[in-house]
């Protein structure tokens, strides 16, 4: 079954004691000072306690979840369970989720990989669900539905690849979250944020971000958006000796490519062995981690014995093919 939460875990972040005089800068657990985001949070206050179909959109790693449970919070249904569940897999456990979210919010991510017929499915058990509320029978049922899209649905309709029914079904209210380089002025709040929730959650005394740490930032474009600045300032705020993140501190996030030999063009983006892709992403982790194998492995997930065998092989499977 998908993940089920409630209010409690939904909004538990501690939040940073600065932003208590900035309350419009902060919605939940949601942090933002920009234009894009106040008119994000504009749109959630005004309309979270009338929804009952909406959809969120975003790239991945803007905060498409964490606004899915802030809405939960704010709206009709807060006093009963979210209930998040991958829209793929919602069709094989259809009664479960529906009973889980009974009252609640139903969150069904990544819309956008969804087959047509699955789509059809969709549409016909939104339908349903009107129907049922409509009589006044809907008491067992979900009371809120909200979707996630790392695409805009209303593009998609304008393809093959989505119903336009359905688009129309879900997009009637939508919230779009802004991709992190849209939002720049948000990042020394963001960064600040996550150093504070770090300390607090795992007990060790990190005051924020010291000298010339912002401008080594603010440097960089986030294509992973918000995700990957929490990931790079705890990653920081982990590795740090004293109590401000320095500069040092802050893996490399752009290294221009190593010069490669004439012969090793014939190895591409999209060669499709595994081992050398792989082998090409730890290699990437590397520049980023600069050089720092345990840094690498807890980027990647994976132990640094993992990391040194996968190493190993890739390069003797690169060495062997040469």
């Amino acid at each position: 079954m998908g993940e089920v939460q409630s209010i409690e875990d939904h909004l538990a972040a501690p939040i940073l004691p600065e932003l208590a005089a900035h309350a419009d800068w902060v919605l939940g657990s949601m942090v933002g000072r920009s234009p894009a985001m106040q008119r994000l949070f504009s749109q959630m206050r005004f309309t979270a306690q009338h929804l009952r179909v909406a959809a969120i959109e975003g790239e991945s790693g803007t905060g498409k979840t964490l606004a899915a449970r802030t809405l939960h919070a704010l709206g009709p249904a807060s006093a009963a369970y979210f209930v998040l569940c991958p829209a793929t897999k919602f069709f094989e456990q259809v009664q479960s989720a529906s009973k889980e979210a009974r009252g609640g919010t139903l969150f069904l991510t990544h819309i956008e990989e969804l087959s047509l017929e699955q789509q059809g499915l969709l549409l016909e058990f939104l339908q349903w669900l009107d129907h049922q509320h409509a009589r006044r029978s809907g008491d067992s049922l979900p009371r809120q539905i909200l979707v996630s899209s790392n695409q805009p649905l209303r593009r998609l309709a304008a393809t093959p690849a989505m119903r336009a029914d359905l688009c129309h079904r879900l997009t009637a209210m939508r919230f779009a979250i802004p991709a992190l380089r849209e939002r720049r002025e948000d990042i020394p709040i963001l960064a600040e944020q996550f150093a504070f929730c770090f300390s607090a959650v795992h007990d060790k005394p990190i005051r924020g971000l010291g000298p010339q740490t912002l401008p080594r930032l603010l440097s960089h474009t986030w294509p992973g958006n918000v995700r990957e600045l929490e990931s790079a300032i705890h990653n920081a705020a982990l590795d740090c000796p004293g109590q401000w993140i320095r500069p040092v501190d802050i893996p490399s996030f752009a290294s221009p490519a190593p010069n490669r030999p004439a012969n090793a063009g014939a190895v591409h983006e999209d060669d499709p062995n595994l081992d050398r892709a792989i082998l090409r992403h730890i290699t990437r982790v590397l520049a980023q981690a600069d050089g720092n194998k345990l840094r690498a492995a807890r980027m990647l997930g994976i132990s640094r014995s993992t990391l040194y065998r996968l190493l190993e092989s890739g390069n003797e499977n690169a060495e062997s093919e040469s």
